[in-house]
């Protein structure tokens, strides 16, 4: 298995040398003869690579790096506070799930950027509005994925274990584990989908992030930075889903 896993991730890594090969190659020799511009369009792979050692070496992109990061965390783990016991509880009682179903089926179509407009006018340029943005947005896939884990266990196997004398604290800390799966898939998605969030708000309302860093490449026309930015998100993305599924595997070993 070690040996396939290593197999893997060699073949992966090899895929990826081969597509920035292909477009260093076309960039610089192909494209060129079609297109006057082509450098500026499609700037090669190795012109990005400059510009992040630059931006690097002068901080720039830690720092913008770094504050998209901070937003998102923030604002993921606000939503997770109120929207993981609040999922428990629609989850278990079907009062509360009936009362405020229809408010959240209102308010969850409600695309984040949407209130982009009204937040500003709330909160001004500050992280405060990009922090509610960001819960707002990742709020109810958290909700929805607890309200389904807390479903999903049976309430046969619940009433089996309160008839054979189980007390209810017990069992409200067994439904929890077995709701945990579906919770922990609520959190990944919520946060994926806050770099989708940030990355539009920063577009707008900010004045550092990396989508803020994106906005400024473009207006400068400086096109490799605009794939700096870009990858710098999908790179962050990547090892930020990757740690989750490791601290999944430990924690919830039985799945």
């Amino acid at each position: 298995m070690a040996v396939m896993s290593l197999m893997g991730r060699l073949s992966a890594g090899l895929l990826l040398l081969g597509i920035l090969i292909v477009w260093e190659l076309f960039s610089r020799f192909i494209f060129p003869h079609y297109e006057a511009s082509a450098t500026l369009i499609l700037p090669p792979p190795s012109a990005g690579l400059r510009d992040a050692l630059a931006l690097l070496q002068h901080g720039a992109l830690t720092e913008h790096a770094l504050a998209s990061m901070r937003r998102v965390y923030v604002g993921v783990a606000a939503a997770a506070v109120f929207a993981i016991p609040l999922g428990v509880v629609m989850g278990l009682s079907s009062l509360v799930f009936r009362q405020l179903g229809p408010l959240l089926g209102i308010l969850r179509p409600i695309p984040p950027v949407a209130w982009i407009p009204i937040t500003l006018l709330w909160f001004g340029v500050t992280d405060a509005q990009q922090y509610f943005i960001i819960f707002i947005g990742t709020f109810f896939p958290m909700l929805l994925n607890t309200i389904a884990g807390v479903h999903a266990l049976d309430p046969l196997l619940q009433r089996a274990a309160l008839s054979l004398g189980a007390d209810r604290p017990a069992l409200f800390e067994q439904m929890l584990r077995g709701a945990l799966p579906h919770i922990c898939l609520g959190v990944r998605t919520s946060l994926g989908l806050g770099w989708f969030i940030i990355v539009a708000s920063e577009m707008v309302s900010a004045s550092t992030g990396l989508g803020f860093l994106i906005t400024e490449a473009r207006t400068a026309m400086i096109t490799e930075r605009l794939y700096v930015g870009m990858f710098a998100i999908g790179l962050i993305g990547f090892l930020q889903d990757r740690l989750l599924s490791r601290l999944q595997r430990r924690m919830l070993p039985w799945i």
